[in-house]
């Protein structure tokens, strides 16, 4: 191999920026494989996470749509540079090919389109004369969902979504909410571009989801890389652990297996069964081998951090339970002692506000470029000009909160829930930036989001029928978050600053993004209810827990209504203790270089998803730190190949394994992430 990632021993050769006008174009035929690959990627998602059931190819932070996809494309750029060396990709534009596919598999992926489309027709499916919602149907804008006229079919199957009456019923609403969903990444690129200078030039961030594309996509395809028999003794490990529980789960149910997932996992306190010890809540001892490799990746001080910070919060419940506070099971509860959701949340909220705090000057220097004519900023190399992106940003942030006032938010709701998610998204990039952990909160691990976060913190007796409802109808986007799309933004354009120089123009990424982002969700929106219209979304054939999502956040809705709190005191006291922590962390940080605690640490911490991969991040962790103890910069070099193979073991197989189930029609194995 002839590049090392970035840890904290090295630091990478910045290659000198070219001038605009050097900068080579991305060839057609890069262009005509992402948008040929975009549409067989996006369905693939939606028949294997829908039909399916095999694991989850889009709510990675490494996403298995885009890196299956890129080892075939290495394979055969093999193959091309053998035989038609003039026909063979360059690594800039595997990598473009790699950055429009995540873009696109987030577009139609959980927490994205396929929870948008169970919930414009769940609130008419789920609704019965019992549980009362038709206390607030009538508040439900006639051009946010479908008429009642195509739901019937949606949840029986048996039809088709092409139908005149199903098409024509659907394209209003899809018109809409694509348009808002570009919009809102619209807002979250704007905020990229205006920031992404100071994270990849200035702070130098590690950025240690695209090590493994960029490593594997050396020279359009290194031999060297592929020869090393390390890379495939870490292939062959997970290949073989998967492959064997795929056989058990669908074919073999008397194979043993090794058990590395939360639910074939033992708990760990199910050992501790008395109080106060039975409060920690959930310690499972898990093995992902994809989670292994990419903690050899990161920093030690943020792996160290997370794996701290975790027991830490196991440490604060059995300390509330033995205080005779109540506790819950779930860290991602709100409302309940020792309130660890808020301080995750306020976290968030504080790596945030941390981050702008730092690009202070640099977003100065922004503004004075963009209105002040300032021409000592240079803006050339950037994806969008600072006076763009500072335009489309307040045009886009407008826009959004004019939308959420439509749903039926007030003004000042509409203004709040827009600004705190865009504020966690920055954070949530900004952990994966640094940490790069396998996957993000998500609903199925508790992420509570900015609807819980408010009710939480303002109570339920000040928002209306009109706010619940409206906040009801984003409720799809707010409580998954491991297909946000800035984190892959932002990663996009680090990647076009690490190929090779001129390669890759930011502005030509741009384009890219903007074209995967549509082209990505009209295909999704085509595979979902193409899907559900055959096989019926109320049918046994389907993957109920995306279905369940048409109906999860009316129920709450629902509870909201009938059930009214006051505002918490103690929830803004621990979002503001979580903040404060953070921030305190970040400041400490840059006083002391040495201070092994991070305040990304703390923020992942402080979420559900710890819960699953703390043991493997230990492992990983603990590998890094004894093998540059003991070896060095060059044992850490020698051993880099076999932690890269764990992940793309994980990842190939599992990807095999889904085209497998795809074409067979066998319900799949899900290997990750539960």
């Amino acid at each position: 191999m002839t590049t090392t990632p970035v840890h904290e021993t090295t630091s990478p050769v910045q290659p000198a920026a070219p001038t605009p006008q050097h900068w080579t174009k991305v060839r057609p035929r890069a262009w005509i494989v992402s948008l040929m690959l975009i549409p067989l990627v996006v369905f693939w998602i939606e028949y294997n996470e829908i039909v399916a059931q095999g694991s989850e190819l889009a709510g990675m932070s490494l996403t298995m749509a885009a890196v299956f996809p890129l080892l075939l494309l290495v394979g055969v750029n093999f193959i091309l540079k053998k035989w038609r060396p003039q026909w063979a990709l360059r690594q800039s534009e595997l990598m473009f090919v790699y950055s429009l596919t995540t873009i696109a598999a987030y577009v139609s992926g959980i927490g994205m389109i396929q929870f948008l489309n169970a919930t414009l027709v769940g609130w008419r499916h789920f609704a019965t004369p019992s549980n009362h919602w038709s206390n607030w149907q009538y508040l439900v804008p006639r051009w946010a969902a479908p008429p009642a006229a195509v739901v019937e079919n949606y949840y029986l199957g048996h039809s088709s979504f092409f139908t005149a009456r199903n098409a024509a019923g659907w394209v209003g609403p899809i018109c809409i909410w694509t348009l808002f969903i570009l919009t809102l990444m619209t807002a979250m690129y704007c905020v990229t571009s205006l920031i992404r200078k100071q994270w990849v030039d200035n702070e130098r961030l590690t950025f240690p989801i695209v090590i493994v594309p960029l490593t594997i996509t050396q020279e359009g395809g290194s031999v060297s890389l592929w020869k090393n028999r390390s890379l495939w003794i870490g292939i062959a490990l997970p290949v073989i652990i998967e492959s064997v529980k795929a056989v058990h789960f669908t074919m073999a149910p008397t194979l043993p297996f090794f058990p590395i997932k939360v639910d074939e996992a033992r708990n760990l306190v199910n050992d501790f069964p008395t109080p106060p010890w039975n409060a920690m809540g959930n310690l499972f001892i898990t093995f992902f081998p994809l989670v292994v490799g990419l903690t050899f990746l990161l920093s030690q001080e943020v792996s160290f951090s997370c794996c701290f910070f975790y027991l830490l919060t196991k440490a604060e419940r059995v300390i509330a339970a033995a205080g005779g506070l109540p506790t819950t099971s779930s860290d991602a509860q709100m409302s309940i002692p020792p309130y660890i959701a808020e301080q995750g949340l306020g976290a968030f909220l504080g790596l945030a506000l941390v981050s702008l705090w730092l690009a202070r000057r640099h977003l100065r220097d922004t503004w004075s470029r963009a209105f002040c004519g300032d021409a000592t900023v240079d803006d050339s190399h950037e994806p969008l000009s600072y006076r763009t992106a500072w335009i489309l940003l307040a045009a886009s942030t407008l826009l959004l909160i004019i939308f959420g006032v439509a749903l039926g938010l007030s003004p000042l709701l509409s203004v709040l829930f827009f600004v705190l998610y865009l504020l966690f998204a920055l954070g949530m990039t900004r952990i994966r930036a640094e940490a790069g952990l396998a996957w993000g909160p998500g609903s199925s691990s508790g992420w509570p989001g900015v609807h819980s976060l408010i009710t939480a913190i303002g109570g339920t007796e000040s928002i209306t029928q009109a706010d619940a409802t409206g906040m009801a109808f984003l409720h799809w986007c707010d409580t998954d978050w491991r297909c946000l799309e800035q984190p892959a933004q932002m990663e996009s354009l680090k990647i076009a600053a690490m190929v090779e120089p001129g390669s890759l123009s930011p502005r030509q990424m741009t384009g890219g993004i903007a074209a995967a982002a549509v082209i990505g969700s009209i295909t999704a929106w085509i595979s979902c209810l193409g899907l559900y219209y055959h096989y019926g979304a109320g049918s046994a054939i389907v993957e109920p827990w995306r279905t369940q999502q048409g109906r999860f956040p009316f129920d709450q809705l629902q509870s909201m209504i009938t059930t009214l709190q006051s505002p918490r005191i103690s929830s803004l006291v621990a979002l503001l203790i979580g903040l404060g922590v953070a921030v305190a962390l970040s400041a400490l940080r840059a006083r002391f270089v040495w201070l092994p605690l991070h305040p990304i640490g703390y923020a992942a911490a402080n979420t559900d998803i710890m819960a699953w991969i703390c043991v493997p991040v230990l492992i990983g962790w603990l590998c890094k730190t004894a093998i540059l103890k003991y070896g060095g910069i060059r044992a850490y070099r020698q051993a880099l190949p076999f932690f890269i193979g764990l992940v793309l073991g994980d990842y190939g197989v599992s990807g095999l394994w889904s085209v497998v189930f795809m074409i067979s029609g066998h319900t799949g194995y899900r290997s990750f992430p539960t």
